[in-house]
């Protein structure tokens, strides 16, 4: 039973998944969501109690702040200025490949900063509380330098979900820079890298 259990949950979060990369998140309702599972609605509320807590279980599972968010507790006891920046370097240039190839991904963005959804909301403040470990301890690591890494990160992160989101709806090339290609890819990990530099001198 635990397994059958494991099994329908397992489906059912793999067809919320599935809807959204092929028909987006105005086909997330309960009856397209079993049909597509191929299960009774009723499992829904036994497993997940509505809904809304699917998809929430589903964004946990696949988004790629609440996904890495564990790996900020390493940075706690990390005192080489240089393994901090690395770890960020890397962190960001993550998140642009990741968002990059993740349709579900960029259409639960897309979601988010286009609907007035109640559950997106949530989903971003649990975000936003996550993320908030990383930005206590990288201020701290700047807090001496000319540069607000919060505004920086705001740019960044921001920057690279609208780069993806514009280029993917208009063409690949933004800013003349084509990021279907691996020299526009190489490009733009390569500046990421190179903005962190810069935040970690400037004085």
């Amino acid at each position: 039973m635990v397994k059958d259990k494991d099994q329908t949950k397992r489906r059912l979060i793999e067809a919320v998944g599935e809807l959204l990369k092929n028909e987006g998140y105005k086909s997330l309702g309960v009856n397209r969501i079993a049909r597509q599972a191929g299960v009774s609605k009723k499992l829904i509320y036994r497993y997940f109690g509505n809904v809304d807590h699917l998809i929430e279980a589903y964004v946990v599972e696949n988004d790629y702040w609440l996904t890495f968010s564990k790996s900020f507790k390493q940075l706690e006891a990390e005192s080489d200025t240089l393994q901090v920046k690395q770890f960020i370097t890397d962190l960001l240039q993550n998140q642009f490949k990741y968002f990059l190839k993740e349709d579900e991904m960029q259409r639960l963005i897309l979601w988010e900063i286009s609907g007035n959804s109640e559950l997106m909301k949530s989903i971003h403040r649990a975000r936003e509380a996550k993320a908030q470990l990383l930005l206590d301890i990288t201020e701290a690591r700047f807090q001496n330098k000319n540069v607000n890494f919060r505004a920086l990160a705001a740019l960044l992160v921001g920057g690279i979900y609208y780069t993806i989101l514009h280029a993917n709806s208009n063409g690949s090339i933004f800013c003349d820079i084509d990021i279907h290609s691996s020299e526009g890819q190489n490009e733009i990990l390569k500046t990421i890298e190179r903005v962190i530099d810069w935040a970690s001198l400037e004085t």
